[in-house]
């Protein structure tokens, strides 16, 4: 473990994704990185930073901005995850407990979504629409 005043950071071996969805839900706050992880994160409804896998066209700055704001991020979560994400200079307080209830809504929209199967099921299901243009 390092520690640097009331932070105390340790680093964990490799674990099971159970293992590590059991970590995520009893923590106060999570930093992922990747989209499996923050997948993982949100579904914990905890705050969390998320890093993503840079891109060599900087389309990972793009990404992070549709996800903050499909989230209804406020300024200081965005600025945090842009700071975080090297796209900003500016690092802003670390604030997670007010991140909570954002977190915790973007779980409870991800719960009202059906299924991937029932969605799958629907899209088969559906008529063929075939264009009158085609040639």
């Amino acid at each position: 473990a390092t520690s640097l005043g009331q932070l105390s950071v340790h680093y964990l071996a490799l674990m099971p994704q159970t293992e590590f969805d059991h970590l995520l839900w009893s923590s106060d706050v999570n930093f992922v990185r990747g989209e499996d992880s923050l997948v993982r994160a949100l579904w914990a409804g905890k705050p969390f930073v998320w890093q993503l896998y840079p891109q060599h066209d900087d389309a990972h700055h793009a990404k992070l901005d549709a996800f903050l704001d499909w989230m209804e991020a406020p300024a200081n979560l965005r600025g945090f995850h842009g700071a975080w994400n090297g796209i900003t200079a500016a690092l802003p307080p670390f604030e997670p407990a007010s991140w909570q209830a954002v977190a915790q809504r973007a779980r409870e929209r991800l719960l009202a979504q059906e299924d991937l199967v029932t969605q799958l099921l629907r899209f088969v299901r559906q008529p063929a629409k075939i264009s009158s243009d085609a040639s």
